[in-house]
């Protein structure tokens, strides 16, 4: 990523294993709510809260985004933790992209779901992470707010739809049509993932 003029970015970290219409509604809406010029989607290299195991190729998760949004012009993927390797932090990411992009906090915006929130107080310095950034929130069906940290939450539908769902529904035989783009069922048939 080089040096570009815009003045807010919203930074969407996930493992997007696979990406779902859930993560794309969020992405859209907050950058119309916060105002975005951008809305970068990150995959990581290896997810710090979850079992890595089961996890597909980084290079799939990346092109999966790549192809989900592809129509959409504020919409960028970036390989920045792909790239970096090893555990993905979102304070490393922040500093990364802050420094490079020449951002203040509140400029650069942190999009992330109420279950991630409610699990802050176990992220790589997540005091750094508010210093470095504007998290914004999406709220999770079943999860309560986290009143320890000062955050804005996006006005958004709560969407019982996760990757993990998908994942399993896939090697049931059960359709995804319609929780993700068409163009993502396509590939995840052609390259037998989940199976």
């Amino acid at each position: 990523m080089g040096k570009e003029t815009v003045q807010k970015i919203g930074v969407y970290g996930g493992t997007y294993d696979p990406i779902h219409i859930a993560h794309l509604i969020i992405a859209e809406i907050a950058r119309e709510q916060c105002g975005l010029d951008k809305v970068i989607f990150i995959p990581c290299a290896v997810p710090p809260h979850k079992e890595f195991a089961g996890v597909s190729a980084a290079h799939h998760r990346l092109k999966m985004v790549e192809l989900a949004i592809a129509d959409n012009p504020y919409f960028q993927a970036s390989d920045i933790e792909i790239k970096r390797g090893g555990t993905s932090y979102t304070r490393d990411t922040l500093r990364e992209i802050s420094k490079t992009l020449v951002l203040k906090p509140s400029q650069l915006f942190l999009i992330i779901g109420a279950d991630s929130l409610a699990d802050m107080d176990n992220w790589k310095d997540p005091d750094e992470i508010f210093r470095l950034s504007t998290p914004v929130v999406a709220g999770r069906p079943g999860v309560k707010p986290n009143n320890k940290w000062d955050v804005g939450y996006l006005r958004t539908p709560l969407m019982e739809i996760s990757s993990t769902r998908l994942r399993s529904a896939v090697q049931n035989n059960q359709s995804i049509r319609y929780f993700v783009p068409s163009v993502i069922e396509e590939y995840i048939r052609r390259y037998h993932l989940y199976r």
